[in-house]
């Protein structure tokens, strides 16, 4: 996820909000220039190959969308092997 602001606010939200996965701080809008998004927190779900997988998540509840749909492919994918 990415991410504006001081560490420790971002860190109350993780904390807030259960998130467990990495969130990326930008200090100028720099990540935002390159994918021409200028929303935070938003989050990429990139594949094994490092490539975009699905739209981008801005918003919590977005985000939160976000995992619970790779959790859910997850053990479609886990019960299909």
């Amino acid at each position: 996820m990415i991410s504006r602001g001081e560490p420790a606010e971002n860190r109350a939200k993780v904390k807030q909000h259960g998130l467990t996965f990495p969130v990326l701080l930008q200090q100028r809008w720099e990540i935002s220039r390159l994918y021409a998004m200028f929303a935070t927190p938003m989050a990429y779900l990139i594949d094994e190959r490092g490539f975009i997988s699905r739209n981008v998540a801005v918003g919590v509840e977005p985000i939160q969308a976000l995992l619970r749909d790779l959790s859910q492919s997850q053990k479609r994918e886990e019960v299909m092997r």
